[in-house]
């Protein structure tokens, strides 16, 4: 018969509050005990908290960013084992000792001892040979010595791949890469904006579209505006026209729900800004754009932008977008494939603005050019209402008139 236990975070030394960076486990997953469920962060040290016991994940009681503390409740744990079936497999287990640690990594390593319910875990503190509970009972287990391997997790971790591309090695007798390397640990965002980011890509079946708009128009107002000493970027336009087509559009201006069986359609305009940080990516979120005007756009872009390099935002506002924009007109490219930020069901991609001869019926004219891409959703958004939709933002955007009014 199956009960409920409650996993908690153990005594992890002396500090009264953590953050936790990363949930490695889901609702459903059957976790061994010792697995790393979660990974915490201080000003010191990242470390994974492992299973105390064997168990089927009922709940998660945190989440990412959350700040706990000794005692605070983690998960819960479906679990058939009964005390008596606990006890006679800590019998037959072999219990690292602290002599097999010295002995697999570095004789200064030093390992912190801490209880999880009535049963010795270790968090390590030192960054030679850096690894989670699970990674080296599996290092154990293959006969690998984690000294031979370079982490490449945040300061220097062990992951689970490093210690399968390692064994990989071994047993293919391939030759390591000739040279001198570097492992670069990425940064939080990028690990936390990689995971979200190839999810999407693995559970939507996306379809891209791609246009060129004639800006001739816009581009002449701009330089206008410009010579006033108002500057307005051609994003602050793309901005407008994507609200005036998602009025005709409203299915693009939605996500999907948890059960993926009913899309919440959204009767606001806010838009996500996929925006590069010397950190990462990151994509806050300006709200109520059909109600701004484009100079009250730009100011707010330029405000929000610089907040973002000093990671000055907020959680909230980077939440509640039904629509995002990728813009790497500033850097260059002709063309690219913009990946839909779930829940939402599409994204607009915008390459840099190129000029190219067009004829007009008498003669080929130099005309300013956007490339553009729109991701969609399949199981949302068929082909005739994706052609649609950028036929549709193709001609508000080469009618400046249309967005100005």
């Amino acid at each position: 018969m199956s009960t409920t236990k409650n996993v908690t975070l153990p005594d992890i030394g002396d500090f009264d509050q953590v953050e936790v960076i990363e949930i490695l486990v889901s609702i459903g997953d059957h976790v061994e005990e010792n697995d790393s469920i979660i990974t915490l962060e201080n000003d010191k040290a990242t470390m994974e908290i492992p299973a105390p016991f064997p168990g089927k994940v009922k709940s998660i009681e945190v989440k990412v960013g959350d700040q706990i503390t000794r005692g605070d409740l983690i998960a819960t744990f479906e679990s058939a084992e009964t005390d008596d079936d606990k006890e006679a497999q800590a019998s037959t287990e072999e219990e690292p000792t602290p002599e097999s640690n010295v002995k697999e990594g570095s004789a200064s390593e030093v390992v912190d001892e801490v209880e999880v319910a009535d049963k010795p875990i270790s968090v390590e503190t030192s960054p030679e040979s850096h690894a989670s509970p699970s990674i080296r009972k599996l290092a154990r287990e293959l006969g690998v010595n984690l000294s031979n391997i370079k982490g490449s997790g945040q300061k220097g971790r062990i992951l689970g791949l490093d210690l399968k591309d390692h064994v990989k090695q071994i047993v293919t007798g391939s030759e390591p890469i000739e040279g001198d390397v570097e492992v670069v640990a990425l940064s939080r965002i990028k690990k936390l904006s990689g995971k979200h980011l190839a999810k999407c890509w693995s559970d939507i079946p996306h379809v891209t579209q791609f246009d060129e708009v004639n800006i001739e128009q816009m581009e002449q107002f701009r330089a206008h505006q410009k010579a006033r000493d108002i500057k307005l970027s051609p994003l602050v336009f793309i901005m407008k026209a994507v609200v005036q087509v998602l009025k005709q559009h409203p299915h693009f201006n939605a996500s999907l729900d948890e059960s993926g069986e009913n899309l919440v359609v959204k009767k606001y305009y806010n838009l996500g800004i996929a925006m590069d940080t010397p950190e990462g990516l990151i994509v806050p979120v300006i709200r109520d754009v059909g109600k701004k005007s484009l100079i009250e756009l730009a100011d707010e872009l330029a405000e929000i932008s610089t907040r973002a390099r000093e990671s000055g935002l907020s959680r909230s506002e980077m939440q509640g977008a039904g629509f995002t924009i990728s813009s790497l007109g500033g850097i260059g490219g002709t063309q690219f494939t913009p990946i839909i930020n779930s829940p939402e069901v599409a994204i607009l991609g915008v390459s840099r603005t190129q000029v190219k001869p067009i004829w007009n019926g008498d003669e080929f004219v130099p005309t300013a050019t956007l490339p553009i891409a729109l991701s969609y959703d399949h199981r949302v958004i068929d082909g005739v209402q994706g052609a649609k939709f950028m036929s549709d933002l193709n001609q508000v955007l080469k009618n400046i008139m249309e967005i100005l009014l």
